[in-house]
């Protein structure tokens, strides 16, 4: 499928751009990783893909990652991996997705920071950019989210951006069982907390299963 028109659908806060990124771009996303994105002890995601980071191989990984989910794109399975940069600097990157969208109108998000831009509220207004993306462009009537067990960040973004508690379930990212706290919003829930434009939609609406 051709995903083209995605590269010119921009998200836009203040002070953060949200995009795709280049080859390049990838990469220095994933040198961003390299310089740590969570204490060595702590394991935030689901998947310990951070457990990589140091092998010969992480950043061809990391970038056959990103272009993996274009390759594999469709109106009934999408994963936007849109990179986030705060004022022209890589900061880390906030995903959007879903599966049979247009039938079920619902999304789901997931999301990092670099440790050197992390408690400055940019992964509230990250998070919130693609909110207003998923509620507002796409039409969206719920987003889902969640958090594992520790992940205090992840909570407390959650929290600020009005989510209620859901289903919890169980993840073993380092084979050790860690309860996951399932997280939604409705759409007739969100608040608006930053201002958000959106650039290049229209084209790209066929691609989320928007008709």
């Amino acid at each position: 499928m051709d995903v083209g028109a995605l590269y010119g659908l921009r998200v836009l806060t203040p002070r953060l751009e949200l995009r795709l990124g280049s080859r390049d771009e990838r990469l220095e996303l994933g040198r961003l990783a390299e310089k740590g994105v969570h204490p060595p002890e702590e394991m935030p995601f689901a998947v310990a893909w951070t457990d990589r980071i140091g092998e010969p191989d992480f950043l061809d990984e990391f970038v056959a990652f990103h272009v993996q989910h274009l390759a594999d794109w469709s109106p009934d399975s999408w994963n936007l991996n849109l990179l986030v940069w705060e004022h022209g600097v890589l900061a880390g990157t906030q995903a959007i997705l879903a599966t049979e969208f247009a039938a079920r109108r619902c999304v789901a998000t997931g999301s990092w920071i670099g440790r050197a831009h992390q408690r400055r509220g940019i992964g509230t207004e990250m998070r919130a950019a693609v909110l207003e993306l998923a509620f507002e462009g796409l039409g969206a009537v719920q987003a889902e989210s969640g958090w594992l067990e520790g992940n205090d960040a992840s909570k407390r973004v959650s929290e600020k951006l009005g989510y209620v508690p859901g289903r919890t379930k169980e993840q073993k990212p380092r084979g050790v069982s860690v309860i996951e706290q399932g997280t939604t919003i409705r759409r007739d829930a969100w608040v608006r907390r930053v201002p958000v434009s959106i650039e290049g939609l229209e084209p790209c609406l066929p691609l989320f299963g928007v008709t």
